[in-house]
């Protein structure tokens, strides 16, 4: 089985600022386990759900805004044992890894020099956790070095859509994709620049035509609005299953595609 846990399903600033929901990422478990962007609250996530960062055997992180990295050094500091263990790796954008346009670096030296193997990424580059194969994938963003990911598992291909506003390209990249994970900031008719809204998602869904699509990285009006009611427009609109996630939902790929509801501790 692959699985998904979403160990945090806010993101942008103010919904990071105050915490109306974690920003602790995704992590992806297919016989190798990735944590994706990893921002504020990842630690406090994963200790919650007795799950062990020491664990993990890449961080992954999409460009250089804090919501998406502000836990990733101590994430990495548990997948090296606080260090004492040469391993894992590290791919992330330019702005990440170098910085690049006033932004970042994100990860400091010292932390780089933790893990085996550190990568700087940009659309189309290929790399491989354990069996898992990755595509870094294009967004059109303001930081303009920063990346979605294609993840290549044993059970089909799971797509993440970091932040990104509209553009053709985006379906091209996630053809062929199972689930399609949306970083949808804002809900209908409260378009951002340099994110997607509800709206945005209808094309886009009815290009890749996945199995399921899961919203994810919500901004404090979407979350106030009701992530529920825009997944269900989203549904009605594009005949396939959209699912708002909330901290702590697992999704399982098999044969179907099953969701495990949020968990309680990060919900009280």
């Amino acid at each position: 089985m692959t699985r998904l846990t979403f160990l945090g399903t806010g993101g942008g600033r103010f919904a990071t600022i105050y915490q109306l929901r974690s920003t602790g990422g995704m992590y992806l478990e297919d016989g190798a386990s990735i944590h994706v962007d990893p921002g504020p609250s990842a630690a406090w996530s994963l200790a919650r759900l007795d799950m062990d960062p020491a664990d993990t055997d890449a961080v992954l992180i999409s460009h250089g805004h804090p919501d998406h990295y502000g836990d990733a050094e101590i994430i990495i500091e548990g997948m090296t044992r606080g260090g004492l263990i040469h391993r894992g790796a590290l791919y992330g954008s330019r702005s990440v890894i170098d910085g690049a346009g006033g932004i970042g670096p994100a990860i400091s030296n010292y932390h780089r020099s933790l893990v085996k193997e550190v990568g700087l990424v940009e659309p189309g580059s290929r790399f491989s956790v354990g069996n898992i194969d990755v595509q870094a994938t294009f967004t059109d963003h303001s930081d303009p070095t920063g990346v979605g990911f294609r993840f290549n598992t044993i059970n089909g291909m799971v797509s993440y859509v970091s932040d990104t506003q509209p553009h053709p390209r985006l379906a091209k990249e996630h053809q062929g994709s199972r689930a399609l994970v949306l970083a949808i900031t804002r809900p209908r008719d409260q378009r951002v620049r340099c994110h997607l809204c509800t709206e945005d998602a209808v094309d886009l869904i009815r290009s890749v035509k996945p199995e399921i699509v899961i919203l994810s990285h919500m901004g404090v009006r979407m979350i106030r609005e009701g992530p529920e009611k825009e997944a269900k427009w989203l549904e009605d609109r594009t005949g396939v299953r959209c699912h708002a996630a909330d901290d702590g939902d697992v999704v399982t790929l098999g044969n179907d595609i099953s969701i495990s509801r949020g968990h309680p501790i990060l919900n009280e």
